[in-house]
């Protein structure tokens, strides 16, 4: 059975704005336009596999073995998402906003969405589960 999640839709929709960002450009040089592309097709593959029960059940399965470990272990899988999240936004924005939204910048920060998005729903099912 699929499942749909809000972060499924947000999968896609990004996929969709890196697909249009690379295509929508005649100038785009060619690697820059590999890397928006590559990166649209991983954000692709996670979309389709976020809607199928093992994605989730992936997540509950490492929530449950943390549950065992000392509280230094578990708390260093949250700081790890939340330092994944603060750098990536911390690299990609200034980046962005120095070179004035250029391609060139926007294939570097392409990567961003599926890092920040998957830690994200990490952090979030984690919370669920907690509760």
């Amino acid at each position: 059975m699929k499942h749909f999640t809000l972060f499924t839709f947000l999968y896609l929709v990004a996929g969709v704005c890196l697909s249009a960002i690379a295509l929508g450009h005649r100038d785009i040089a060619q690697n820059h336009k590999t890397i928006l592309l590559v990166n649209a097709g991983l954000l692709y593959l996670v979309t389709v596999l976020s809607t199928f029960p093992f994605w989730r059940q992936g997540f509950i399965r490492k929530q449950e073995r943390l549950r065992d470990k000392p509280a230094w272990d578990r708390n260093f899988f949250k700081i790890s998402s939340l330092l994944i999240i603060g750098l990536t936004l911390f690299i990609a924005i200034p980046d962005l906003v120095s070179h004035n939204w250029a391609i060139a910048s926007i294939a570097r920060a392409s990567a961003a969405p599926l890092l920040i998005l998957g830690s994200v729903e990490q952090l979030l099912v984690r919370s669920q589960i907690r509760q």
